[in-house]
């Protein structure tokens, strides 16, 4: 289980979970879900307080507070006891050593 205090206009950053599928249930705000399938579609969804969603295992997902003035509040169960995160953005721009510019602007 896993508890995320999503910031006013903040962001849980594109990742995914390479082990594991992901259900959170919105304890409080307003939020967008979204994931990227295998065929890169995105799917999204504004949730309010006492929904829930799932992430399937593997897919790219985010979700962003559309709330300015208040956080949100987010408690998420997952399908393994190992289930790994991996966060797009810090894998592709702070790899050691760098991934060549030309290659990231494609």
């Amino acid at each position: 289980m896993a508890r995320a205090d999503i910031a006013a206009n903040g962001l849980v950053p594109l990742h995914w979970h390479p082990r594991a599928s992901e259900i959170a249930h919105l304890l409080q705000g307003f939020v967008l879900v979204g994931f990227v399938d295998t065929s890169n579609k995105l799917f999204t969804q504004q949730r309010r307080q006492g929904d829930s969603f799932v992430f399937p295992k593997g897919m790219v997902h985010f979700i962003y507070n559309l709330d300015s003035s208040r956080p949100a509040l987010i408690l998420s169960g997952l399908n393994s006891q190992n289930p790994g995160a991996e966060l797009a953005a810090i894998a592709s721009f702070t790899a050691k050593p760098l991934i060549p510019d030309e290659v990231l602007e494609k």
